[in-house]
Formats: structure tokens, C-alpha cells, sequence
């Protein structure tokens, strides 16, 4: 594939009304061009209530998407230019530890706060349909008002969450075009729920959960708007978008859809590498960054991967699991001794084996012949502050930890963590990414949870300040250590175009 232009997208906080409108009157992208939008990062909570009830959420909702996952596993036994899209955590603001990517959707182009997620192939944006009786499915009424209550039904007591939506309207949007169920498109796609190839019936889905998280609603397609390298706005055509017209779960109420990176044709991510070389980057800021800062997501050749200190490994397409990415592990240290865990666990072609990377979970996910020798290495360096108990967490600690890792009054000092991959590719990431400091006042824990089977899940917590790049010609993992805060190469126009959806603009409307 010939190297194209470099897209990039922006990641900012979810709740609150976006402000800002494109017109419609862009050209399309052209190979040679660029863009790039920002990435923020999720927070904690600053109260002591808050902040329980957010690591609460935060594993409940890990453990809501790994059963997702599992679900797709077959049972045991049986180029030269960019674009860049800005990013942000979404922690202090729906208490789900997602970074948040704001994209412009139709025509006119409207901003939309999107998860962002690589273990996903369904993009999409909760919507509201122009009723046509027998045609496609309508959502339930909605007073009219852009504030909607989160459902929870799981019994845990905890208030519904209060976010202001931003709606996707198709009527309203001259670059929509639906699915039908008599085109073939239709049937290629996933989760589709055509009863019969009907050429007035609209191309329908539904993605379902294992525990109950439901989006459901009607396939189009659908054009976003980028600003390019030289300025202009232009238009990426071709993507296909869920419009979601029923929700139902923990996070779905927490921003207004999901963008799908994953590794499947109708993904936003495979979509838009097709058009720049094939490629895309993104840089997780940490959780600790403030309320303002952002990264970015990078589609095309990204000089920023290609640093100092630059890992690369080989990118595995796990076939149990095809729509992740991951990387061939090899071994773990801590404090630069191995341990000992056999082989056969990182091996992908294994069923419920192997890694896979997925910014949708927080908490680093490791089955037992992993996760007990890492953790009771790291329990050796903690065990003598006297544990504590929280929910959703195994080893947590009496401990106010700052995050780097070193307490002399406290005797403690958080050995190194590396995983080493193939070709002698090493993650070795901070303190912070290891312990999480303040999982309640007083309270530090280890970020990592028990799973019964793989495949296993590096989360976004593992993965913060570093840049990750999935280049599809080459079949590469690259990564590198980045405070990600330090790549905000957008143009006069991009910066304009961008500063409308910050979150202080997000929020006010």
C-alpha cells in the first residue's frame, strides 16, 4: 500500500453539550495531506466518597467488558503526511477510566466524544431517528431536554450519573447514506439482525454484552471532517457508523458513542489507515495530567514514534480474538530478576492464550501463572505496610503513595517492572502504571486483576505516557516512553477547529 496522509484525532471530556460546526462544503481527503486533533486522559476524584465509587466503577466496568470479551473466544477445547485527532481521560468525569476522542461526524460536521477503543469494531454514536414506520427502529421518547440518567441495574446502590448528551441526527446529516438489508455490505458487517433481505429495510444491529450492556440501532455510512496539515478542512469518506438508537449499561450514558480501532474492515481505524499509509499512533496521557491537558491519535507516518528509545516487535493478530492487537511476550522482570512463567502462556495460537492491548479496560488483566508471581514479587516490596481491603482489588495498601515509586520514611521502593517481547523489545513503564497511588485517601494498590483464562489484557493503566503505533504493512508494534503533552503540531485553522471542543467549551454548553 502507498504511504498516505497522517490522520489524527481529538480526544476530549464527555460530558456537557459540544460546541462548533463545520460546514459542509470541504473537499475530501487527498493523498499527501494531514491532520491531527487532540487526547485527553481520564482523572480520579478528588473527595474520599468519590473517589471509591470511582475505582468501583472502574473495575466493575473491566470486568463487564473482559466477560465481552471472552465471549468472542471459542470455549477450551472446541506515509508520508499525518492527520491527529486530540485525546483525554475521562476518569474525573464518568468514573470509567476511558480516554475520550472527540470526532466531527456528518454534514455539517458536529462534534462527537468518543471512547476510545482498540479491541472494538463497532463505531458508534447514540442518534435519534426521524420515525418511518416499518423501515428501521425509532428510540423510545426522551423529554426534551440534552440531559439523560445513566442505567444502572446491577444492584450496587449507586445514583444514577447525570450527562448532557450530544445527539446524532441522520435527517439532518447530507452525507448519510444507511445500509440496507438487500446490500451485500449489510450482511459483511458484524452484529447485524436482518430477518430477511427486505430493499426497504433498514440494515440493522445490535451488540450485546455478556453482562447486559446492549447498543442497538441501524448501519450507514457516514463522511468525518479533519483539518489537514496545510489548514484546510476536508472531508474522510467511507466510514461505517452504528446509530445508536437504544443503550443500555454502566458506561454507555458516560459520552456519546465509541470509536472502534480495531482490526476489522468496518472499523473506524482500519477505515481511515486504508487512506494514510496504513498506520495509526496514539500517545495515553497520564491519569495525573491536568484537567487540560491533551495527547493525540494519529493516523499516518507519526515522526514522533520514531524517537529515542523506540521499541518494535512484531504485531500479532490473535486468531482467537481477531479484532485485538497484541505482541508476543516473552518475559517479565521485577527488579531485574525473571520470573518464572511458562511460555505456553504468551503463545496467541494457544486458545486463551497470548496478549492482546485494549484502551477500553484500565486494570492490566493476567492469568493466574502470571499474575500470582507478579504480584507476590511486588508484595515482598509492600507487604509490611499492612494490607487493606477494596473492593475490586486484591493487594491494596496502607500507604499515601506519590507515584514515583520511592518512600524512604515508609521503607518502600517500587522495584522495576519490564516486559520483554519478541526481538528483545522492553516496556518498562513508571510506578504509577504499577501501584496506583490513591485508590482512596491513604490507599495505594496494585494495578493488576486475576483472570481465570486469556487472552490476557494489557489495559490503559499499563499503557499511559507512551506512545504505541499499529503499522499494518510492516506488521509492527512500535512504542516508546512520551509524557505525551509535547506534539501539538496543528495548524492556525486545526487549532481553531479543535479549541471548540476543549473541555472548557465542552462543558459550558
Amino acid at each position: 500500500m502507498p504511504p498516505g496522509p497522517l490522520l489524527l484525532l481529538v480526544v476530549v471530556g464527555i460530558h456537557g453539550l459540544l460546541v462548533g460546526v463545520v460546514s459542509a462544503d470541504e473537499d475530501e481527503v487527498q493523498q499527501g495531506g494531514s491532520f491531527k486533533l487532540p487526547v485527553w486522559a481520564p482523572k480520579v476524584p478528588e473527595s474520599q466518597e468519590e473517589r471509591r465509587e470511582h475505582f468501583r466503577a472502574l473495575e466493575a466496568k473491566d470486568l463487564m467488558r473482559h466477560r465481552r470479551v471472552m465471549r468472542q473466544v471459542p470455549a477450551l477445547m472446541s506515509n508520508t503526511s499525518t492527520f491527529e485527532l486530540p485525546m483525554r481521560s475521562a476518569l474525573n468525569i464518568a468514573n470509567v477510566g476511558m480516554y475520550i476522542v472527540v470526532v466531527r461526524i456528518g454534514t455539517p460536521a458536529l462534534p462527537y466524544s468518543l471512547a476510545l477503543d482498540t479491541a472494538n469494531d463497532l463505531t458508534w454514536i447514540n442518534c435519534r431517528l426521524r420515525r418511518r414506520k416499518g423501515k428501521h427502529p425509532g428510540r423510545p421518547h426522551v423529554p426534551p431536554t440534552a440531559t439523560t440518567m445513566s442505567i444502572d441495574e446491577g444492584g450496587n446502590g449507586r445514583p444514577p450519573v447525570k450527562v448532557i448528551k450530544n445527539w446524532y441526527r441522520p435527517a439532518l446529516s447530507s452525507s448519510w447514506r444507511r445500509f440496507r438489508c438487500s446490500q451485500r455490505a449489510c450482511g459483511e458487517l458484524p452484529y447485524t439482525t436482518c430477518q430477511a433481505p427486505n430493499q426497504n429495510t433498514s440494515c440493522t444491529y445490535i451488540q450485546q454484552m455478556q453482562d447486559g450492556t446492549i447498543t442497538s440501532g441501524i448501519y450507514g455510512q457516514e463522511k468525518a471532517t479533519v483539518a489537514v496539515s496545510d489548514g484546510t478542512m476536508s472531508k474522510l469518506p467511507g466510514l461505517v457508523l452504528g446509530c445508536s438508537t437504544f443503550e443500555k449499561g454502566v458506561a454507555v450514558d458516560s459520552h456519546d458513542g465509541v470509536l472502534s480501532l480495531g482490526n476489522s474492515p468496518s472499523s473506524f481505524g482500519i477505515t481511515a489507515a486504508k487512506r494514510f499509509a496504513a498506520r495509526f499512533s496514539f500517545c495515553l496521557l497520564a491519569t495525573s495530567s491536568g484537567r487540560n491537558a491533551s495527547s493525540y491519535l494519529t493516523f499516518g507516518p507519526n515522526p514522533a514514534v520514531q524517537g529515542t528509545g523506540t521499541m518494535e516487535t512484531p504485531l500479532v493478530y490473535n486468531p482467537y480474538l481477531q479484532v485485538a492487537y497484541g505482541a508476543r511476550f516473552t518475559t517479565v522482570f521485577i527488579g531485574g530478576q525473571p520470573l518464572d512463567i511458562p511460555p505456553e502462556v504468551w503463545d496467541e495460537t494457544i486458545s486463551h492464550a497470548g496478549v492482546i492491548l485494549d484502551t477500553g479496560t484500565s486494570l492490566t488483566g493476567l492469568v493466574p501463572a502470571v499474575y500470582d508471581p507478579v504480584t507476590a514479587a511486588l508484595d515482598r516490596h509492600l507487604a509490611h505496610l499492612g494490607r487493606i481491603e477494596v473492593k475490586g482489588f486484591d493487594y491494596c495498601y496502607n500507604w499515601t503513595f506519590a507515584g514515583d515509586g520511592v518512600d524512604p520514611a515508609h521503607n518502600v521502593s517500587i522495584p522495576s517492572f519490564t516486559i520483554e517481547m519478541e526481538r528483545g523489545a522492553r516496556l518498562e513503564p513508571d510506578a504509577k502504571s504499577i501501584v496506583m497511588p490513591e485508590v482512596s485517601p491513604g490507599v495505594a494498590c496494585l494495578g493488576f486483576r486475576r483472570m481465570e483464562q486469556g487472552p490476557m489484557i494489557i489495559g490503559n493503566v499499563l499503557m499511559q505516557e507512551h506512545i504505541w503505533e499499529i503499522d499494518h504493512v510492516s506488521e509492527m508494534l512500535r512504542f516508546r516512553k512520551d509524557s505525551c503533552l509535547d506534539h501539538q503540531q496543528l495548524s492556525k485553522n486545526a487549532t481553531s477547529a479543535s479549541s471548540s471542543s476543549s473541555p472548557a467549551a465542552h462543558h459550558a454548553a
